[in-house]
């Protein structure tokens, strides 16, 4: 049987939601697999009813004329479904929700998860932010069949990029769901044939990837100009690290560099400079509230801060 054999007599199931699972979803549509479902979840509310909108994955199923399902939840309504219209193989990419151990089973070939991290280190929710926020120097793509625990499962294919001083998270974002895209097709007909070694993770080795909480986002000028930056550039552009300006107004922060002179804590210094707990940042780009994003130094212009003043809180 050669490739196009075997892809059109392969049936997939997907289940995914944000726009990092898009370039993934077309690539297996553009590569002619056929897709008999689609599983994704209700988009955020938005607007001024705050009503549920349709996730991204679901406009580009529908766009493609494929069946889709957008559960509250997997349960037994949605087993039986699963259980009548059985697929070779399910592809999970950010689907977000915990598939339950029976549905693991229900495809031939089981549940592949494309995950945004290089797998054991940082399971679960935020991978990508994570690895930003620890000042990682590479990350990459995790092929994993899926199995009872939080990215637990073995590991069929690991994909590296390196992350760059000025990447941040929409950057490796984007970076990892278009190498995704370009190697899914291969992985599924190689993981199909048996030719992908299925090597298990070393659980001593895992860390984990918690979900980003609001508290999170607030920049602590008392910690170190590395580990401001770090949390800057982790959660750029969305949803943004802030502080307070002593005029007592939200501040986003999305970029900046590490100065090595020494500065107190939220204090304008020369040359632009704000003090860290160690160190200093030179500010790049902010947006201040109810404003686009602009340079630092434009910003200052419009204020009155001195030189050697508390600007932030």
């Amino acid at each position: 049987m050669n490739n196009n054999d075997l892809i059109k007599n392969l049936k997939l199931g997907f289940m995914g939601t944000p726009s990092f699972a898009v370039p993934i979803l077309e690539s297996l549509i553009e590569d002619n697999y056929y897709i008999d479902y689609v599983y994704t979840q209700s988009g955020m509310p938005a607007g001024r009813g705050m009503k549920s909108k349709n996730s991204i994955i679901y406009d580009v199923a529908k766009k493609n004329n494929l069946e889709v399902r957008v559960p509250k939840k997997l349960d037994d309504e949605e087993f039986s479904f699963l259980t009548e219209r059985v697929v070779d193989i399910i592809i999970v990419a950010a689907y977000g929700l915990i598939l339950p151990e029976r549905f693991l089973t229900i495809p031939k070939f089981g549940c592949l998860n494309v995950h945004g991290s290089l797998l054991p280190k940082w399971r679960g929710a935020a991978p990508i932010q994570r690895s930003i926020m620890a000042g990682d120097e590479k990350t990459g793509i995790s092929f994993m069949v899926m199995e009872k625990g939080l990215d637990t499962g073995p590991v069929i294919l690991q994909k590296e990029i390196k992350i760059g001083k000025k990447d941040n998270f929409l950057k490796i974002h984007d970076s990892l769901s278009s190498l995704a895209a370009e190697t899914i097709s291969k992985t599924v007909k190689e993981y199909i044939e048996g030719k992908l070694p299925i090597e298990k993770q070393n659980n001593t080795e895992a860390t984990y990837a918690d979900k980003i909480e609001k508290y999170e986002t607030k920049i602590n000028w008392s910690l170190t100009a590395s580990e401001i930056r770090n949390l800057i550039y982790s959660i750029s552009p969305k949803p943004g690290a802030w502080t307070i300006t002593k005029e007592g107004k939200r501040l986003k922060i999305l970029s900046a560099l590490i100065q090595e002179i020494e500065g107190e804590e939220g204090v304008l210094l020369n040359n632009q400079f704000v003090g860290c707990g160690l160190k200093s940042l030179k500010i790049i780009e902010v947006q201040p509230e109810g404003k686009k994003i602009m340079l630092f130094d434009d910003y200052l212009r419009g204020k009155n801060f001195l030189t050697s003043e508390r600007i932030f809180d």
